[in-house]
């Protein structure tokens, strides 16, 4: 198989551990993979440019970063665009309003061009999940009256948050009812008891976002490397040549024949590094 020369990798859950750190042995790694075999790092991440960019400066990432799970691939730097695929703002609306119908609490992420801004008319009582994501970004979220009335054209997604079982009937609801001009990717934290449907433009993903650097570096797909943890990292892990499912992913992931590592708690994002880029085992 060709040398490993893109690595595209989750954050949370994946490059970093439960308390979100990144451990002396991945750093090593990656910096390694870097500077001595001229791999391209590259984060790709349901997180939002602005929550992700202090990741990547930690790390001396200079590649593009991919954001909000494949719709929109800014330079770190410049915040320059490389790639977006925003909502139809007819798609967004319906997407709050089976939300509103659903008694879901719901967010719009808007302002693909700055540091990207959270919008919510309101969250229920006993959301602690959402309360907990709100006051983490609260820099950057903005309150309105409605999010129906506030959807303009620059739409990136729309978000329903919350804990794990009312979102995994949601999730289904979606699934059956879902238009076409719309795709579902959820991220699910069942230890902390929350789960994220992500409702993006049926052009994003992380995999399409991934094969677009491939390209835009040059790097046959059989040369890049992808390590997740997710659901949302399924299109990534499958288009990647050497696809690697990190050890504290959910079991149905853990059937679906990817390379298996150690989880984030073991370092298994620097135990993949060394084993297909290093072969050092």
């Amino acid at each position: 198989m060709k040398p490993i020369q893109m690595l595209a990798m989750d954050v949370d859950g994946t490059l970093l551990t439960p308390d979100g750190k990144v451990t002396d042995r991945t750093r090593r790694a990656l910096t390694r993979a870097e500077t001595e075999y001229g791999v391209h790092l590259v984060l790709a991440t349901g997180r939002r440019f602005h929550s992700v960019r202090p990741v990547a400066q930690d790390l001396g990432i200079s590649t593009p970063i991919v954001t909000h799970n494949g719709a929109l691939i800014k330079n770190l730097e410049t915040k320059s665009i490389y790639a977006y695929h925003a909502l139809e703002r007819e798609v967004a609306q319906t997407l709050i309003e089976f939300g509103k119908r659903y008694e879901a609490d719901t967010l719009t992420m808007i302002d693909p061009e700055g540091d990207g801004l959270i919008l919510t008319d309101g969250i229920s009582e006993g959301n602690a999940p959402l309360r907990r994501y709100l006051e983490i970004n609260k820099k950057y979220v903005r309150y309105v009256d409605s999010l129906f009335d506030e959807v303009g054209k620059a739409v990136i997604q729309v978000m329903f948050i919350g804990k794990s079982a009312p979102m995994a009937e949601l999730a289904q609801l979606l699934t059956d009812t879902l238009p076409d001009a719309a795709r579902l990717l959820v991220t699910a934290y069942p230890k902390n008891d929350m789960t994220i449907l992500d409702l993006l433009n049926p052009l994003a993903s992380k995999g399409t976002a991934v094969e677009f650097l491939a390209e835009f570096y040059g790097i046959e797909q059989e040369a890049v490397m992808a390590v997740g943890d997710n659901f949302n990292d399924v299109e990534m892990l499958t288009y990647a040549g050497y696809g690697v499912l990190m050890g504290n992913a959910e079991p149905p992931l853990q059937e679906m024949g990817f390379h298996p590592t150690a989880s984030n708690t073991e370092e298994g994002l620097a135990e993949a590094v060394e084993r297909f880029i290093f072969k050092a085992f």
